[in-house]
Order: structure tokens, then C-alpha cells, then sequence
């Protein structure tokens, strides 16, 4: 009987039974803010100021947009998971994301060669918790880091011993479920589908074909029964 099965199984794929297939990206861009709550000496080129103290004005301002696969986020009771980002064909990196500190030059793109690793979009039990990943660069002749870990960012100047360990500034970005504003669907262009070759079987064919191998199975399986023990 196992035969039948396994014969069956092949007419039910010639017959065109639908197998399961990964689910497609569902491309998801979104807007998100935050703050600077902290500007030490080390930050003098930065150009930052505190947002409570710098009400309104460009030198406080954190935020930027982002573009991930919400097909991708976790369900309530996930803890925190990571999604990387990655590209997608015919879009620029900074649509992909895009951070900014105060303004240029503290503007920092998906695909910044000075990454380390791949940065990700972080969601806590299935809701925005900001990002993860780390980018070195310089700025007036000095070299900085910046630090990403969930909500909260830092920006480290690096000391004489070339280690990133004063404090030049740092903040957090605003998460939760009403976080990433103006959140909208991208549907990349669909590429043209190959063309089937010429020797593809009607479907009339294939369900012959399917009836056949089944008719062959069931006279063996009564051939078989008919043999004395």
C-alpha cells in the first residue's frame, strides 16, 4: 500500500497540487523621531543640543525613515528580534535608512561602508524598539562612533590610545506601537515572468497522465493480492 501512496503522490504533483512557497517580502516604510539628551565637550563638532533645552530647533532633532519587511516581525511574547536590513533592487540606501543627528553632516545611510556588520530594525514582543548597529566616521579631523542598541544611542569620540571612549553625546529614540509614523506599503516592480517552454503539457494531458499512473498502481496492488502466499 505504501507504493500506492508514493505513486499517488507523484500524480497529485503532475496534477498540479499546490506545494507551499515561501511568503513574498511585504515592504513596509515608516518615519521615526527622537532625542538628544546629552551633549558633552567631547561633542563640540557635533552641532548637538539638548531637545529639551533647544526646543524646535535642528540642533536637537533625531530621526530619519526606514524600510524593512513587516512580513518578517515577531508576535507578542517574541521578546526582542532583530530583522536585517537589506536592499532592494532600484532603491537607493537611504531609503532603506536614513538617521539623522541634528543635520548633515551627522547623516548616516544603509550601506555606509563604515557599518560594522548589518545593521537591523529591532521590535520588542512584536512592537518597534529601535535599531541595532554600530558606524565609525570622522568629523573635522576627529574619528567618532556611533552606537545603536535598541532605543538608546551614543556617540563616543575616540581617545589617544585609539579607543572610542568619551562620551560626545547620546539619546534614545521613541518606541512603541504609535512609534513608526506614516507607515506605508512599497511594492516593488514585479519582473517579467519567464516564459514557459514550448513542451509543457496541457492540462488536459496532465490529468490523463495523473488518472493513468493511479488505473497502473491499482492494478499492480490487485495483481499482487491475487499471488498465493
Amino acid at each position: 500500500m505504501s507504493r500506492l501512496f508514493g505513486i499517488t503522490g507523484i500524480a497529485a504533483l503532475v496534477l498540479g497540487v499546490a506545494l507551499p512557497v515561501q511568503a513574498l517580502p511585504i515592504y513596509t516604510m515608516a518615519d521615526f523621531s527622537g532625542d538628544v539628551t546629552n551633549v558633552t565637550k567631547f561633542g563640540d563638532e557635533l552641532g548637538l543640543q539638548r531637545t529639551k533645552t533647544c526646543s524646535d530647533c535642528p540642533e536637537g532633532f533625531v530621526g530619519g525613515h526606514v524600510m524593512f519587511d513587516s512580513s518578517l516581525i515577531p508576535g507578542a511574547g517574541s521578546g526582542v528580534v532583530d530583522i536585517p536590513l537589506a536592499s532592494v533592487a532600484g532603491l537607493s540606501n537611504d531609503l532603506i535608512l536614513d538617521i539623522i543627528f541634528g543635520g548633515n553632516p551627522l547623516e548616516f545611510h544603509f550601506g555606509d561602508a563604515e557599518i560594522q556588520g548589518t545593521p537591523a530594525i529591532q521590535f520588542k514582543n512584536g512592537v518597534f524598539n529601535g535599531f541595532d548597529f554600530i558606524e565609525d566616521f570622522l568629523l573635522n579631523g576627529k574619528s567618532f562612533e556611533l552606537t545603536m542598541q535598541g532605543k538608546n544611542w551614543d556617540i563616543k569620540a575616540m581617545n589617544s590610545n585609539g579607543v572610542y571612549s568619551h562620551l560626545a553625546a547620546s539619546g534614545h529614540l521613541n518606541v512603541g506601537d504609535t512609534s513608526l509614523t506614516n507607515q506605508r506599503i512599497f511594492v516593488p516592480a514585479s519582473e517579467p515572468l519567464a516564459e514557459l517552454p514550448a513542451s509543457v503539457p496541457e492540462p488536459g494531458t496532465l490529468t490523463l497522465l495523473g488518472l493513468g499512473i493511479l488505473s497502473l498502481a491499482a492494478a499492480r496492488l490487485r495483481r499482487q493480492s491475487s499471488l498465493p502466499s
